[in-house]
């Protein structure tokens, strides 16, 4: 992935942690582990974070960074990732990923296929931390 696809893909990361007018600290952290395993040093994503909570760029261009068929499944599975963070997928979100699916020609079904294995896997985790005692971890 080049420096613009990985600038277009954070973006895009933080664009749909900010669908529900809200970023957690869960958000910003998964933002943060991404951005710092792209090789972006705190600088370039408090200028991407900037950039997004300002609205500087629309979604359009946004999305229009990413190119790569496998980069753009990849950015939906991550922000299918970072909207079940906190256990909330909000409509708002959603309504979000819909149109980042449009934008990036991503099939509907593809995203629909992807939730539903998110679901599958938060459902798990909640049986394993059950069987490991954790509580609500």
């Amino acid at each position: 992935m080049n420096q613009k696809e990985k600038v277009s893909y954070l973006k895009a990361l933080l664009y749909i942690a900010l669908a529900d007018d809200s970023v957690g600290v869960d958000e910003l952290e998964y933002f943060n582990r991404i951005g710092e395993m792209y090789g972006l040093s705190g600088d370039e994503l408090d200028e991407i974070k900037n950039s997004v909570v300002e609205k500087n760029e629309p979604l359009e261009v946004i999305c229009e960074g990413i190119s790569e068929r496998q980069t753009k499944l990849s950015l939906i599975y991550e922000l299918l990732a970072l909207c079940y963070v906190d256990n909330n997928y909000s409509a708002k979100e959603r309504a979000g990923m819909i149109d980042i699916c449009r934008l990036l020609g991503v099939e509907q079904e593809k995203l629909m296929s992807l939730e539903k294995l998110m679901e599958e896997n938060v459902a798990l985790q909640k049986k394993i931390n059950t069987v490991l005692e954790r509580g609500n971890c």
